[in-house]
């Protein structure tokens, strides 16, 4: 029985007091109690993630480290499952696989669902579907969504998104576990140290996200550069106004509007001096536009974009300008028997914004294009050379790099060699032990600091002189001059040919 005036707080976790029934641990004014409970919702959910934190402290460890360190893994389960309703939550805690855990859904009418790392089926967490009743909840422990129908835990990389109905209720929740996970820099170092832009590629869920948010950290803390993300959904750095720590020290901007992406980019580099920006999702042409003012003003960019192979982004009219772009030249008569093919071409018509393409077609398994060869050998109806990148122990820096012509890139789901390419297991390894390890810090803060000091330690053992792994497009056009060399000068495209033509004669 409340005083007149008063009434529960919505937001606030229902207790049993003294055996009788469930009631608030505390009351708002009756007139605020919508605005109020947002507030108490805020407040409390670290309180209960701690409480579960507690009540599976043998469950759910933060973070672990293998024994050769290469990877590192922070999730932050406990703060996902606030939001999750308890019998729903209770089976994730007790699952043997809850250390690869991907998602849980949650849709109207439907069982609720969990899906793991490695499991091509999802599992169910009850018999019971999920109820509206349901939905209110998780929504009201979620807080507000943005205009892209996201939302975040504060202090943790996870992201919840919505699916709503024409009248904008939501019927469908998902749940995505997000880790830092440290290991992934040592496939890209010395493509990032270099100090050329780098557009990472690959299917939604292979991990780019993860891969830029590391090279964050390396190029803030190791290198001492001033990086700054342009963080639209929260991704990278995390929700709420402090980022994540898996971030070191680069600064973040956050986007209020996904269609302003472009403007923020801009204005990072004109307000704030960076000397590296960082961009997750490109996906219109004003941000491709927005890429190409940033890289002549000299700002290295770490960008990614949906798009499993470079070809992708070549036929792809609002990001072709990401790789130069295409242009249909006509040729003259001579010119064209010169070259032996039709007097209408597709010629590269721009210096790509991005000197350096990387597909991510798997954790342990990268090609990397030299943009300029790639694109016009394409073009050319011709098969360039790449790159190809495998996580490999035996080698000195853990990595295997080959060179290889690109339709003969084996594809890594069908001819992985386990023997060789130990990233998988090392990543499933501590994904098992990140919740059944003892010992371990349970501040996101000592695990960055931890990660801060195993870099210091690689830097310091790392060997003097060029990296043996350097990448032979960068070695051939930097020479004897060391790592940090300009890009090389553009290739000319028809008109330019036909200019140098001229001059012969």
């Amino acid at each position: 029985m409340f005083l007149r005036g008063l009434s529960s707080c919505p937001g606030c976790p229902a207790r049993s007091v003294a055996g009788r029934s469930r009631v608030s641990v505390c009351v708002v004014p009756a007139g605020n109690a919508r605005r109020a409970s947002s507030a108490c919702r805020y407040q409390n959910q670290r309180t209960q993630a701690l409480e579960i934190r507690q009540d599976y402290a043998d469950e759910l460890q933060p973070e672990m480290d293998t024994d050769d360190g290469t990877v590192v893994v922070q999730d932050d389960l406990a703060e996902l499952l606030t939001l999750l309703p308890e019998d729903i939550r209770e089976p994730l805690v007790n699952h043997p696989q809850r250390a690869s855990l991907v998602e849980v859904v949650l849709d109207l009418g439907r069982q609720p669902e969990a899906r793991f790392e490695g499991i091509p089926a999802g599992e169910y967490l009850r018999q019971q579907e999920v109820t509206a009743t349901d939905l209110e909840t998780a929504v009201a422990a979620v807080g507000d969504f943005g205009a892209d129908n996201r939302a975040g835990v504060p202090g943790t990389l996870h992201r919840i998104s919505a699916i709503r109905n024409r009248r904008g209720t939501v019927i469908g929740l998902t749940c995505r576990v997000g880790r830092a996970v440290s290991g992934h820099i040592a496939m890209l170092k010395d493509l990032v140290e270099s100090g050329h832009s780098v557009l990472l590629l690959g299917r939604p869920g292979v991990g780019k996200t993860t891969v830029i948010r590391e090279i964050c950290r390396t190029l803030a803390d190791e290198y001492r550069k001033r990086v700054v993300i342009v963080d639209t959904s929260n991704e990278i750095g995390g929700d709420g106004d402090v980022p994540h720590p898996a971030i070191g020290g680069a600064r973040r901007m956050q986007v209020a509007d996904a269609l302003q992406q472009h403007a923020v980019m801009i204005e990072a580099v004109e307000n704030h001096m960076p000397q590296v920006v960082v961009v997750d999702e490109i996906g219109s042409e004003a941000e491709a536009l927005a890429c190409r003012t940033i890289a002549e003003r000299g700002v290295q960019l770490i960008g990614t974009a949906h798009g499993c192979l470079l070809e992708n982004l070549i036929k792809n009219p609002t990001l072709a300008d990401l790789v130069g772009g295409v242009a249909a030249v006509t040729l003259g008569d001579e010119e064209a028997r010169t070259r032996g093919t039709q007097k209408t071409i597709l010629e590269r018509k721009a210096p790509p914004t991005f000197p350096i393409v990387v597909e991510i077609r798997a954790r342990n398994f990268y090609v990397a294009h030299w943009v300029e060869d790639s694109v016009d050998q394409l073009l050319l109806g011709r098969i360039p050379v790449v790159q190809v990148r495998e996580r490999d122990t035996s080698q000195a820096l853990g990595l295997r790099i080959s060179e290889l012509p690109y339709d003969q890139v084996p594809d890594p789901e069908r001819a992985a060699n386990l023997a060789r390419n130990s990233w998988d297991d090392d990543y499933e390894a501590a994904l098992r032990d990140v919740h059944g390890s003892a010992g371990s810090p349970s501040d996101s803060k000592a695990w960055a600091e931890k990660i801060r000091a195993r870099g210091k330690d690689a830097a310091l053992s790392a060997p003097q002189g060029p990296s043996v792994s350097r990448s032979f497009f960068i070695a051939s056009r930097s020479a004897a001059a060391g790592t940090n060399v300009p890009p090389p000068s553009p290739s000319v495209g028809a008109s330019g040919k036909k200019a140098a033509k001229k001059n012969r004669r």
